[in-house]
C-alpha cells in the first residue's frame, strides 16, 4: 500500500485482491467500508492520534455513525484510490469523509462519519477544548457527504429475527466486535439471489454499545420500514435487552 499526503487529505492506492469479492464479480460491502475505515485509522495515526497515541493518553476513538453511498462498484484485480480527511466538529462529534475513486477517476464511493472520544477511566464522552490537537488537521467545506447522519429509529414490529454471538473472528484490538462485521451480519440476513442481481446502494449505521467476544445479538429486520426504500436493522444484546446497534439498508442495480 502507498500512500500520499495533499492539503490534509490523506491518499492512497489499494487493489481489490479475490477475497475481497463477492459472488457477482464485485467488492463485498462490508470489505469496502472496511477499507474507508482503515483509511481513518491510517491518517489519524500519522498525525499523531491514532490507536497508541490515544491509549497513552487514556482516551480512545469510538465510531458513532457511518454513512456511505455506492455510486459504481469496483471489481476483483482493480485498483482503487481512497481519500480521507477530517472535517472538524459537530457537538460532540468529530467528523470524517472518504471517497473512493477508480484509476481513471470515476467516482465508486462517498461517505462521511462521526466519531467520539470516550474518557479511558470513565467510558463516556469527553468534550473537548477549542485548543484540541485534532482542529489544525480539518478540512473546511469540503464534504462527501455534508449532512451528518442522523439518528434511526428503535424497531418495534420487526418482519423477522436472527440471533448471533460473537465469535473471536469478530472481534477487534479493544476486544469488542469490530464496525465493518456489524455490517456483514446485517448483509449476511439476506439470500444469495439479492446479490447475484443488486448490490448496496446506500447504507447508514448507528453503533450504540459495545459487544464483547461471547455476547449474543438478536438481529431485528423491518422492511421497507415507514414505506420507504431502505430496510432497518437493529442489534440488541439479548442478556441486557440494550441495542448494540440500529442501522438501514437499500439495494440498488449495479453494472455486472
Amino acid at each position: 500500500m502507498k500512500y500520499t499526503e495533499s492539503d490534509k487529505i490523506l491518499s492512497f492506492e489499494q487493489r481489490i485482491p479475490a477475497y475481497y469479492v463477492s459472488l457477482n464479480g464485485q467488492i463485498k460491502f462490508f470489505t469496502l467500508a472496511g477499507m474507508l475505515l482503515e483509511g481513518a485509522a491510517i491518517h489519524s495515526s500519522l498525525h499523531g492520534y491514532g490507536y497508541d497515541d490515544m491509549v497513552r493518553d487514556n482516551i480512545y476513538w469510538v465510531l458513532s455513525r457511518f454513512h456511505v453511498i455506492m455510486h459504481s462498484y469496483p471489481r476483483m484485480g482493480e485498483t482503487v484510490l481512497i481519500e480521507t480527511w477530517p472535517k472538524g466538529a459537530d457537538r460532540l462529534f468529530f467528523l470524517r469523509d472518504y471517497r473512493m475513486l477508480s484509476k481513471d477517476n470515476c467516482l465508486l464511493a462517498s461517505a462521511t462519519s462521526a466519531w467520539l472520544v470516550l474518557d479511558g477511566k470513565t467510558g463516556r464522552p469527553k468534550k473537548m477544548t477549542e485548543g484540541n490537537p485534532f482542529n489544525r488537521f480539518d478540512v473546511d467545506k469540503l464534504h462527501a457527504i455534508e449532512k451528518v447522519p442522523d439518528k434511526l429509529a428503535r424497531i418495534h414490529e420487526p418482519d423477522s429475527r436472527i440471533n448471533t454471538r460473537a465469535r473471536y473472528s469478530d472481534l477487534d484490538i479493544n476486544k469488542h466486535v469490530n464496525a465493518a462485521k456489524y455490517i456483514e451480519w446485517i448483509q449476511d440476513h439476506y439470500g444469495e439471489e439479492v446479490y447475484i442481481t443488486k448490490n448496496v446502494q446506500e447504507f447508514q449505521i448507528n453503533y450504540q454499545l459495545e459487544t464483547r467476544f461471547g455476547e449474543e445479538v438478536e438481529i431485528r429486520m423491518k422492511r421497507c420500514f415507514e414505506g420507504g426504500d431502505f430496510d432497518f436493522f437493529e442489534g440488541i444484546r439479548t442478556a441486557d435487552q440494550n441495542p448494540a446497534f440500529r442501522a438501514r439498508i437499500k439495494f440498488g442495480d449495479f453494472d455486472k
